[in-house]
């Protein structure tokens, strides 16, 4: 199990203007205003929490039971 620090340092890596992260019971998901009502770009990046591994926020749906945890400002 990763931490949240790790795991932003991770996101931040991928996706420079990470500013909200939505944590989940599985992963987090660092996300930007300029995500919202975006059609393609980069999209939210999510970090698992029992690998750290990264991937796309549709992968993250389709494959995972995502329970919400809280939504906070980065």
């Amino acid at each position: 199990m990763i931490s949240y620090e790790t795991a932003l340092k991770t996101a931040k890596e991928l996706k420079k203007n990470i500013d909200k992260c939505i944590e989940y019971d599985s992963a987090y998901m660092f996300t930007s205003k300029e995500d919202e009502g975006s059609i393609g770009g980069s999209g939210p990046c999510v970090i698992l929490k029992d690998s750290g591994k990264a991937i796309n926020q549709t992968y993250y749906y389709d494959t995972y039971k995502a329970e919400f945890i809280r939504a906070f400002s980065v």
